[in-house]
């Protein structure tokens, strides 16, 4: 191959991101799943060093940035207006779902682009890539690309503990009731109930709760 030939890729038509991270896993689409597919930290500096960068910031303080957006978020709000337990699950996930669906076009992206990145060192020498511009502008955006979904994913995470917090914090200001019998003075009526099959609405809620 000549010097000032440019480097051919011919991986345009991999799939890697649906092969390596799963298509049953990008289709969950759920903050469960960012964490999961979150780049890991070793990866993520190695990709950048090869590109002639540095990765410069700790996760510590990225998951910091995220807890303190849902903390500014949430400061001041009337939890009853939620039914349940459930129902404030449902609206957290709700409030970093639109993150989470960029994070997941982004990491597949990145893991592709990573891939072919790699599947053109291993067919090349080093000679060819430093002599071809448009090699180390791809392989510069690739790890760019990379970073960049590593640092959502711990920002994500980051949101996700401080929304935890509020989960302990509603758990314990909305304790499960109290059984709806007790064994001494209700077994007759205990009985009757499960013979007929029917299940009181708060036993069903806390089962709801514990589930």
């Amino acid at each position: 191959m000549s010097r000032d030939r440019p480097i051919q890729s011919d991986t345009a038509g991999l799939c890697t991101s649906v092969r390596r991270l799963g298509r049953e896993k990008l289709a969950e689409r759920t903050i469960e799943t960012v964490l999961q597919l979150t780049p890991d930290t070793e990866t993520v500096a190695t990709t950048l060093r090869a590109a002639g960068r540095r990765l410069s910031r700790k996760t510590e303080a990225i998951r910091r940035e995220g807890a303190r957006a849902v903390r500014a978020q949430v400061k001041g709000t009337d939890f009853s207006m939620f039914a349940d337990f459930d129902a404030l699950q449902e609206h957290a996930r709700l409030c970093l779902q639109e993150t989470v669906d960029a994070f997941l076009e982004l990491v597949a992206q990145a893991e592709n682009e990573r891939f072919q990145i790699e599947q053109i060192t291993q067919n090349t020498t080093v000679e060819q890539r430093l002599s071809d511009p448009a090699f180390r502008a791809r392989r510069e955006a690739a790890a760019v690309a990379l970073h960049q979904a590593w640092e959502s994913g711990h920002w994500t995470a980051g949101a996700w503990e401080a929304f935890g917090k509020v989960f302990d914090a509603y758990r314990k200001a909305n304790p499960p009731p109290p059984a709806a019998f007790s064994s001494n003075d209700t077994g007759p009526a205990r009985q009757d109930l499960v013979a007929r099959k029917i299940v009181s609405l708060e036993t069903w809620k806390a089962a709801g709760r514990q589930a």
